[in-house]
């Protein structure tokens, strides 16, 4: 028989509280709304997924991504990676019994990386320019900032200084890549 104390109406039940929203489901928000287009293209225009089973594996990217984050390096190929593993792994369990997606269909859902392209081609090509010309440590910050995804905790840990001095020099490094920018001769526009 339990031999736990007895429960009392008057006793106060504690119900568990969820957190409020932090910094992490905001940028899990971004990460969702800024990747779900790119991973569902992929699944249907490179592994011909119908869109309603590419959707449902995108999802399964994202609670993937959940449960391993933390050890997670670099995001963005992590991704890529994880949608067609899941491709493969669709189609060997489906086989035969799925239709897949005729290519006619598969082109006219655009590829979100080319949407726009013209305009975005000669800000990637300054942007270059620019990361170029800056002292190989600046740039080195920026690209691990930018590029890579590292963290501001990350990225001090390489430099081995603390998170607020990483922090400012992030800031003094996109300075001079925006004076730098500004500095540049005027470019053409298409």
């Amino acid at each position: 028989m339990f031999a736990g104390p007895a429960f009392h109406p008057s006793d106060e039940i504690q119900v568990p509280v969820a957190p409020p929203c932090d910094v992490d489901d905001l940028e899990f928000g971004e990460l969702y709304e800024g990747n779900l287009s790119l991973l569902v293209a992929i699944a249907v225009r490179k592994f011909q997924v119908p869109e309603v089973d590419a959707e449902a594996l995108a999802h399964e990217v994202f609670l993937s991504y959940l449960k391993r984050k933390n050890e997670i390096r670099q995001l963005h190929p992590w991704l890529i990676g994880a949608i067609c593993h899941a491709c493969r792994y669709f189609w060997r369990q489906n086989g035969r019994r799925t239709d897949q997606l005729d290519q006619e269909l598969a082109m006219l859902r655009p590829d979100p990386d080319s949407i726009n392209i013209f305009d975005l081609l000669p800000s990637q090509l300054a942007v270059r320019e620019v990361l170029d010309a800056l002292p190989p440590r600046y740039a080195r910050i920026l690209r691990m900032r930018y590029y890579d995804g590292y963290t501001i905790r990350e990225i001090a840990d390489d430099l081995g200084v603390t998170a607020k001095y990483t922090q400012k020099l992030v800031g003094k490094c996109l300075r001079m890549a925006e004076q730098m920018y500004n500095a540049a001769p005027a470019r053409k526009k298409t």
